[in-house]
């Protein structure tokens, strides 16, 4: 599974102490509304691009725009908001102990048998609202995330020049 991961920065959007609930629930739906929103807009342009040039453009695009797709949604939210999965893409996208932690423990999960689009996890520290949720792997995805021999030889020439420590191949539905 891939999470969105989204951290609230210390102080950002944090109440004072008597209204900490108020504020933990707020700051827990603008996590997801941005989470929604990253999804969204990259599930969005991607698949124009796709539809417009293709997969091996796709992946130049990924490179290039899903960056700045992120840090917009982060500014339009006021948190930070990305990508990253225990088999990143780029090494820019990997994860933190805190993301590897429940990376794992979504793994886990989806070997029970667990549907990965209903598991998330929120945490609060008092100083860092840390909210991730896992992304179900969808067909379209493996045109360029599925097993490697099954991976068109122009797309894999895409990724392995634009992505040379890329780990994110084989994944499946």
């Amino acid at each position: 599974a891939w999470t969105l991961a989204l951290a609230l920065l210390p102080g950002t959007g944090r109440a004072a102490a008597g209204d900490a609930a108020a504020t933990t629930d707020a700051d827990t739906a603008r996590a997801q509304t941005a989470m929604a929103d990253l999804g969204q807009s990259l599930r969005t342009a991607l698949q124009a691009k796709i539809a417009q040039d293709g997969a091996v453009a796709a992946v130049a695009f990924c490179h290039e725009r899903a960056p700045l797709i992120a840090a917009e949604v982060a500014t339009k939210h006021g948190v930070r908001v990305g990508r990253t999965s225990i088999k990143q893409r780029s090494p820019a996208n990997a994860p933190s102990d805190w993301q590897r932690e429940v990376l794992d423990g979504f793994a886990a999960e989806i070997a029970q048998g667990k549907d990965a689009a209903t598991l998330s996890h929120r945490s609060d520290d008092g100083q860092t609202l840390r909210v991730a949720k896992a992304l179900k792997v969808e067909a379209p995805c493996l045109a360029c995330h599925g097993p490697k021999d099954a991976i068109a030889p122009a797309v894999a020439k895409a990724i392995a020049a634009a992505y040379p420590e890329d780990l994110a191949t084989g994944f499946r539905e």
